[in-house]
């Protein structure tokens, strides 16, 4: 049954007051569905902003939209929001929301009513999280992005439930990302890398990255019922991603971009893969009952298990280094195999379907310089054309 309309003389007369705190109140009265009398309020940082949601919340009175709500605190609300509308998360994007509330957010405004929430508590909270204290080292402007997503979120959804009026972390003014130097592994250094693997324990791993393109989750979770040999074809629909589960990884059937591809593989590479498969039927054998592998993984240690990432990266490090690539990351293997493939001559389009880009537009975004390059190269090629059909 729609609640009754009322006027503010009647109900919805509202006053304005500063707290102690030096944050602004908004105080109104409105009637109950049992016709009770009720007091209820808005806060805000100013005065103009607390007159603004006092407007808002007297029009809704008056025509009978105003509900009053549970009194939430942001803790109980992020709770409410994971449990609720975040179902179909995948596994993996799931835990590491509920990580970073559990660990970031709640820890500093968990206990703010949600209500009371306002735009400056939740600046003041990232602030601190870009500062560092003694007990938390500061974040990356990349982390403090990804928690304000969970957060924005959150508080989008309790607008749409009609817990509060407005999202308080809209206009935030956040960190900027720096994108990290890209540093491929390119011309003679492909060689020295090479050579620098031999004997590794990750050999065959580093190989296959650097000349296939795939993601660190992608080799790691790649099947071998994925694997064409024959072809040399390997069909990308898997990945090992690291989670903040107990766990620590968990398996999931897609990919980042949630499509599957097909990655062409060269002779060579179709070679290195056999010989994995050799080699793990060797470890199989060795470790009888012991072996784990239910996956049917293509990289594994020596009992089946999958690889870590971390344990990869360290032995990636340390290689590099030694050859004087101290920056390079594993993750530049992916890069490496753009820039040779668009060096070599491959088309944009090509690289972008093997990487798994969404677009050709980003492919050329991430690989700029390369494209420079390309340019001059165009450039050279129809100069050398132009001297020899001209007299000019």
């Amino acid at each position: 049954m729609p609640r009754k309309s009322s006027t503010r003389t009647a109900q919805g007369s509202g006053s304005i007051r500063q707290r102690t705190d030096g944050r602004w109140e908004g105080r109104f009265t409105y009637t109950d569905d049992l016709g009770q009398k009720k007091r209820a309020s808005v806060y805000a940082d100013t005065q103009k902003e607390c007159r603004q949601k006092l407007t808002a919340a007297l029009k809704s009175v008056d025509d009978g939209s105003f509900i009053k709500t549970q009194r939430y605190t942001v803790s109980q609300w992020l709770d409410e929001w994971l449990s609720t509308y975040c179902g179909d998360l995948k596994p993996a994007t799931f835990s590491g929301y509920r990580s970073k509330i559990e660990t970031r957010i709640k820890p500093y405004i968990g206990n703010s009513t949600l209500s009371a929430l306002t735009n400056v508590q939740i600046q003041k909270f990232y602030n601190k999280l870009q500062a560092g204290d003694k007990e938390h080292k500061p974040l990356s402007p990349k982390s403090i992005q990804s928690i304000h997503g969970i957060l924005h979120k959150a508080l989008d959804q309790a607008v749409s439930a009609r817990l509060i009026h407005s999202n308080p972390a809209d206009h935030i003014k956040l960190p900027k990302i720096k994108r990290p130097d890209l540093a491929p592994i390119m011309d003679d250094n492909v060689s020295r890398f090479l050579e620098a693997i031999k004997g590794d324990r990750f050999e065959r791993v580093f190989i296959v990255d650097l000349f296939s393109g795939l993601r660190q989750s992608e080799i790691v979770g790649l099947r071998w019922s994925d694997v064409d040999l024959d072809n040399g074809l390997l069909t990308i629909r898997h990945q090992i991603q690291k989670s903040y589960s107990d766990s620590g990884y968990v398996f999931l059937d897609e990919t980042k971009n949630g499509k599957q591809r097909i990655v062409a593989i060269a002779p060579s590479i179709v070679r290195v893969l056999k010989a994995q498969r050799v080699q793990q039927m060797e470890w199989r054998l060795a470790a009888g009952p012991a072996w784990n592998d239910p996956l049917g993984l293509v990289f594994t240690d020596e009992l089946g298990e999958h690889l870590k990432h971390r344990t990869i990266n360290n032995h990636f490090k340390k290689i590099v280094a030694s050859i004087g690539l101290e920056n390079t990351r594993f993750h530049d293997l992916r890069h490496s195999y753009a820039v040779n493939a668009l060096q070599a001559g491959d088309s944009v389009k090509a690289v972008q379907e093997q990487l798994g880009h969404y677009s050709s537009a980003f492919t050329m975004d991430v690989y700029a310089a390369v494209s420079d390059t390309m340019r001059k190269d165009s450039q050279e090629r129809m100069e050398g054309l132009f001297k020899a059909v001209s007299d000019l």
